[in-house]
């Protein structure tokens, strides 16, 4: 079932999210043993929620760190972005600190190779707002997204999820991204869901 042609995927993502973090680690171990390239997209969850008044002060700190990334995109392309989204998702959701604290933010760049001066210079960059809600705006149009996680694969319908619980390693990382890229491509398929309680 394994698909042997290289896969572009964009994964839209906000770092707040912990489902999104636990599925881009999931990504990233599937980049190992299959032929697949990520590519690293925006969507605010500040933006998806504030109209039904149910955005978080995490998702406004959240919020404020894409024009970091999409610096980090701009001066080292889409492996900047990966390292920058690594380094802040580990202080978010691994050591449990706030995306709103300066030392963290400074932190977090430092360990992705970049300037920690770029914490207060990147949000300044004329257009930059403008830039991140395009992005923003193209995956909820295009791809109807409505959160994150979401996928699309070599540009495709996207979907929600894959929503897990524990991160798949090796192989077995690799065969449940082969059910996922399938069932993705089924054109009759629409949802697989269950309740969340």
């Amino acid at each position: 079932m394994a698909n042997t042609q290289q896969q572009a995927v964009e994964f839209y993502f906000d770092v707040s999210c912990p489902w999104a973090w636990r599925t881009s680690l999931w990504i990233r171990e599937v980049e190992k043993v299959r032929p697949i390239q990520v590519i690293w997209k925006f969507l605010s969850l500040a933006k998806i929620n504030e109209a039904g008044d149910y955005s978080r002060d995490s998702h406004t700190a959240s919020h404020a760190t894409f024009p970091l990334l999409a610096r980090a995109r701009d001066r080292g392309g889409n492996a900047a972005v990966d390292r920058l989204y690594l380094a802040l998702g580990q202080a978010r959701h691994e050591r449990k600190e706030s995306l709103a604290d300066a030392a963290v933010i400074e932190c977090a760049l430092t360990e992705a190779g970049l300037d920690p001066a770029w914490r207060t210079e990147a949000a300044a960059e004329p257009g930059m707002e403008d830039r991140i809600l395009t992005e923003h705006q193209e995956g909820v149009e295009r791809l109807k997204a409505f959160g994150v996680p979401m996928i699309s694969i070599n540009g495709q319908r996207g979907f929600f999820g894959p929503v897990i619980t524990s991160v798949p390693t090796g192989e077995d990382a690799g065969e449940l991204w082969d059910h996922i890229a399938w069932l993705s491509g089924r054109e009759d398929f629409f949802e697989y869901k269950r309740s969340r309680r």
